[in-house]
């Protein structure tokens, strides 16, 4: 399978993971459900690779070599225990539509990120597709029309949202291509899974960690431990979707395209997000809001065609 193709199924599992953990934030809050769900993730994938995959206990913390900890442990750190917190605090500000919009900002994060760190190269037409893309996030950030159909919908549009989303954005873009360096720069080559099982380690132990200093522990835990509005039914459909099947499919994708290319697909968010955010939300599509996808989309197509060129 190409990894175009992957790319575009780790775009659709990370869309539909969205409405869950925007919900269950909206319920108890994007802290307590950034923790939780990083820990149901790694608890998942290690039953995953012990008995599905055949890996002994031991063999998964000794296999990895330490420069693949670090370089996948920062990358865990910073696209999932920081990047995804600022990513769902903007979904529950912003709304999924244009929370969903800020992630084509992370393709610019992973090309800056990818020219520094893998030394990997982009030519003019993959800027213009990046530069096109993150058009169609301004183009709807800006929209009037779009911004009453916010409201509407029980959504605002404040600088903390934006700011956040973007954060979000540019964490999740430099943790990608981390998770590249730790993953082929190696002798040990690693299996995709556990990869991603070592982001998670990392991620939730970091979560945790803040949550212990900042004496936080048990207020982030008791709406989760209680099931408080029912929010882990939500949280369990999300970290199935989303840090499992999304973020497995994404390593994947990785693996075969340039960072900034992959990240750049991933940024076709939006487009399955805005359908599902209709009939969940009721969020009108006005015609600024599709116009900003479609240019997304022609920015993509850009990059995918450069990365043909070269």
């Amino acid at each position: 399978m190409s990894g175009e193709i992957i790319a575009i199924f780790t775009t659709i599992f990370w869309s539909l993971g969205i409405f869950p953990f925007t919900e269950a934030s909206k319920r108890i809050g994007a802290v307590p459900v950034n923790q939780y769900r990083l820990l149901f993730a790694w608890l998942l994938i290690s039953l995953i690779l012990v008995f599905y995959n055949s890996i002994s206990i031991s063999s998964l913390f000794t296999t990895p070599e330490f420069y693949q900890y670090i370089f996948l442990g920062l990358s865990g750190i910073i696209g999932f225990t920081i990047g995804d917190y600022c990513s769902f605090t903007s979904f529950t500000i912003l709304g999924p539509k244009l929370g969903s919009l800020y992630t084509t900002f992370a393709p610019g994060a992973a090309l800056i990120a990818g020219y520094f760190i893998l030394g990997e190269k982009i030519n003019l037409i993959g800027i213009i597709g990046i530069v096109i893309t993150v058009s169609g996030v301004i183009w709807l950030t800006l929209s009037k029309k779009d911004r009453i159909a916010a409201h509407e919908a029980g959504f605002a549009r404040n600088k903390k949202g934006i700011i956040l989303g973007i954060i979000g954005a540019f964490c999740q873009g430099i943790g990608l291509v981390l998770s590249k360096y730790g993953m082929d720069y190696y002798e040990t080559k690693l299996e995709t899974m556990h990869a991603v099982w070592i982001r998670l380690l990392f991620a939730f132990s970091a979560a945790f960690v803040v949550s212990i200093i900042a004496n936080k522990l048990l207020h982030n835990s008791k709406p989760v431990l209680r099931n408080t509005k029912n929010v882990v039914p939500f949280m369990l459909l999300g970290t199935m979707l989303g840090p499992i099947a999304g973020v497995y499919c994404s390593l994947l994708a990785i693996q075969k395209l340039e960072v900034a290319v992959a990240q750049t697909i991933f940024a076709l968010l939006p487009v399955v997000v805005m359908p599902v955010n209709y009939f969940i939300y009721k969020e009108k599509i006005t015609i600024q809001s599709m116009f900003a996808c479609l240019t997304a989309i022609f920015g993509v197509y850009l990059l995918i065609w450069r990365n043909k060129l070269m």
